[in-house]
């Protein structure tokens, strides 16, 4: 069965913005985020294992709304 090539849209997005940013903009905003810490938040929007594209996506719903429109 032949391979079919993966993408990597994790190397575009994921780590893109500085956690430190996301927690800027959040504060200035102010719009709750998972974490009032660098630490805090990246335990919600980081991961170890590899995710599934929905579960990768779901992530960037916890921060996004601190950075649109930036």
């Amino acid at each position: 069965m032949a391979q079919i090539p993966g993408f990597k849209l994790h190397v575009h997005l994921d780590g893109a913005i500085k956690p430190e940013t996301i927690l800027y903009f959040g504060k200035k905003r102010g719009i709750p985020l998972p974490g009032d810490t660098v630490e805090d938040l990246l335990q919600h929007i980081s991961y170890t294992e590899p995710l599934t594209l929905t579960q990768f996506l779901e992530k960037f719903a916890l921060y996004m709304p601190a950075i649109a429109r930036l």
